[in-house]
């Protein structure tokens, strides 16, 4: 695979003032240097947490814990980022396994600190939250006390730890190493071309419908491959988060994430209520589109098709240069640190064989800056997700201030500088385009990736509740009953606008959030339906809304999501604000089928 792939070749990560190499010695001693530090922290501070507590001291240990942790990202960061590169090299899996061994060498010594804080009685614990010198520390050390009920013994939670290196975080490295050997064989102008999984995933958005049914056969194929094993893991992975369930007493298998996510069990429902009630709109507008299509069996694989046979590509350049344009528009701090991205090489964009699929944002640590991954494939929906994760960027450069116990922000919040950053290109697009028809495209890719954020995520949360339900019900399961549960909820989706091939049944397999991020999905429909209140808040506010939402970006995870929601007049609580955001996403579909009746459609 000599030959250039996309207009990203050569956009790979530059690691100045982190390492050199997977093999620089500098990596491992400074691991060595915490591990020692995090032992002499538990020396020192043993028996400093109790009821005659001083806020000061308390202070003096949360300034050296947060150094600490500080300088225990950075070479875990690296090992991680050097893996996602390539899945496939010994190398770099031996070096991110070296880094997760001394990952928890370090947390090992750390976790009576937790325990003892949590276990600190209210009044006393609420009463040092309040003083003044811990004001910086506040949101942390409140925010730990949710896992209160579910904490283990001290041995417990240092077995837990230690085990998970060779439980779950060894399957989860299989997965990847898996993934990213994956190669699909497709045939374009005539040639058989051996492509990476997230290559051949783009050709379901070409014009030509034969093209997106060869690679939906293709990706099937290869997929098959390695079902075997794929069920294995998936099993595996969600039997082992029920032991921990059972052990920590979670009354279900979402909670987890609800507590790390700072938000609670029922706004989380409420969301999900909405959601489920406005579902006919998917089908509504995928009817539109069979029509403007002239397709009356609309299978899975055309869910993502254009409406025009005219696509021209999207390059890099192009698309760094609409980013830039779009986020110093909406704000010049913002379009400066975009520009830092692209500047300081800290976006690694090209195909490479055993590349981790999809894109991310990792924020390092607070006195580095983040990089950003991406698969880009010379497309208009590359320049959304670059969009996307430069907003994730720009969120994690913001909050390094907050220090490094509080600069990442909670996943529902952490998603909504990114689809905010969807939005601010998306409608630069639609400002600059005179043709009525590639307008009409715009807005119905718009509308579907909306649906893809807030209902298809949903419906993946669907999917994993039903998956470990069955699993803790019934045992290990069949690939035909996952399948069938996968089905099921696409079809939830789609009604009867979309069929859903027996094929597709198995492409749950790739999905990495189920495996690394156990229902996180809802995230991004949490922040899509925030975005487009906040976005339709913006139209109305102008500067004054960027001030408060630039504030918002800045503080982190500095405060519980509704807090920093309420700053910005917005209730999360409330079904009428869920409603709000699915009902500017109706306005969508309506106004694509007014335009659609203009074009004769």
């Amino acid at each position: 695979m000599a030959e250039q792939k996309s207009s990203a070749d050569g956009i790979a990560w530059n690691f100045e003032g982190l390492y050199n190499s997977l093999d620089d010695p500098k990596l491992k001693a400074d691991l060595e240097a915490v591990v020692k530090r995090a032992e002499e922290f538990e020396s020192k501070y043993r028996n400093l947490i109790g009821p005659n507590l001083e806020p000061a001291k308390l202070k003096e240990a949360m300034d050296e814990l947060e150094r600490l942790i500080r300088d225990l990202r950075k070479p875990h960061y690296y090992a991680n980022l050097r893996f996602s590169q390539n899945c496939t090299s010994k190398e770099a899996g031996a070096t991110k396994s070296m880094a997760e061994e001394y990952f928890v060498k370090a947390q090992k010594p750390l976790v009576f600190f937790e325990l003892a804080w949590c276990h600190l009685d209210d009044a006393i614990a609420n009463k040092i939250m309040n003083a003044p010198e811990l004001e910086r520390y506040k949101h942390y050390l409140d925010a730990q006390r949710l896992m209160t009920p579910h904490l283990l013994t001290e041995n417990e939670e240092k077995l837990v730890a230690s085990l998970d290196l060779s439980g779950r975080n060894a399957f989860v490295r299989l997965f990847d190493e898996t993934m990213g050997k994956m190669e699909v064989t497709v045939t374009l102008d005539g040639q058989e071309k051996k492509v990476p999984l997230d290559g051949a995933l783009t050709i379901l958005f070409d014009p030509d419908r034969e093209k997106r049914k060869m690679a939906h056969k293709a990706v099937t194929k290869t997929l098959a491959k390695d079902m075997d094993l794929m069920v294995y893991i998936f099993n595996t992975l969600v039997q082992h988060h029920a032991t921990i369930d059972e052990f920590r007493k979670f009354p279900h298998p979402a909670r987890v994430r609800n507590i790390s996510n700072e938000v609670e069990d029922e706004t989380v429902e409420t969301m999900k209520t909405v959601i489920d009630k406005n579902i006919k709109m998917v089908e509504k507008y995928y009817n539109l589109k069979g029509r403007i299509l002239g397709i009356e069996d609309q299978k899975d694989y055309d869910r993502y098709a254009p409406i025009t046979q005219d696509i021209e590509p999207c390059t890099y350049e192009e698309a760094k240069k609409m980013c830039i344009d779009a986020y110093t528009k909406f704000n010049p701090r913002s379009g400066e640190i975009v520009q830092m991205f692209f500047d300081g090489g800290w976006i690694d964009a090209e195909l490479r064989q055993g590349k981790e699929g999809g894109a991310f944002s990792a924020g390092v640590s607070s006195d580095h800056h983040p990089y950003i991954k991406l698969n880009f494939t010379d497309s208009l929906n590359d320049a959304s997700t670059m969009a996307h994760e430069l907003g994730h960027g720009i969120h994690q450069y913001l909050a390094r201030d907050r220090g490094d116990l509080n600069m990442d922000t909670s996943l529902c919040m952490a998603e909504t500088a990114s689809i905010f950053g969807e939005m601010l290109l998306f409608n630069k697009l639609v400002e600059d385009e005179t043709d009525p028809k590639k307008k009409l495209n715009l807005l119905t890719g718009k509308i579907e990736s909306t649906f893809a954020s807030v209902v298809r995520q949903i419906m993946m949360n669907r999917f994993e509740t039903k998956l470990h339900k069955a699993r803790r019900e019934q045992g290990e399961l069949p690939v035909e009953l996952i399948n069938q549960f996968w089905t099921e909820e696409n079809s939830w989706m789609f009604g009867d606008s979309v069929e859903m091939t027996e094929e597709y049944g198995t492409w749950w397999s790739y999905v990495l959030h189920f495996v690394h991020y156990p229902f996180y999905t809802y995230a991004y429909a949490f922040g899509e339906l925030m975005v487009l209140s906040l976005y339709e808040q913006y139209q109305k506010e102008g500067q004054a809304f960027v001030d408060k939402y630039i504030e918002m970006l800045a503080a982190g995870g500095s405060g519980y999501p509704k807090e920093l929601m309420a700053k910005l007049g917005m209730d999360i609580q409330d079904p009428a604000f869920w409603q709000n955001g699915m009902d500017l996403i109706g306005r969508m579909v309506d106004q694509a089928e007014e335009e659609a009746q203009k074009l004769g459609y």
